[in-house]
């Protein structure tokens, strides 16, 4: 089966996302496996990741090791005003 390719897509555009996830992280996270405008923000029991500024690559590396320090991802976001 083949899926058909989408020319409005770019896989390497660098957009701004928000992550919120439920586990444990601190700043040692932020500053080794995101970029340096990356905010990390404790809300009640979740976490989120502002301006986080990556390409599809990029956000699949952070998601993934997110999921070795056991965090769950709750959502995934582009930010309002970006395109790809």
């Amino acid at each position: 089966m083949t899926i058909p390719s989408n020319p409005d897509i770019n896989l390497s555009a660098t957009l701004s996302y928000t992550l919120i996830v439920s586990g444990e992280l601190d700043a040692d996270f932020i500053a080794a496996f995101c970029p340096p405008e990356t905010k990390l923000e404790h809300d009640g029991k979740t976490l989120r990741l502002t301006n986080l500024r990556v390409d599809q690559s990029g956000l699949l590396g952070i998601i993934r090791s997110l999921h070795n320090l056991g965090c769950i991802l709750i959502s995934l976001s582009t930010n309002p005003g970006e395109t790809p």
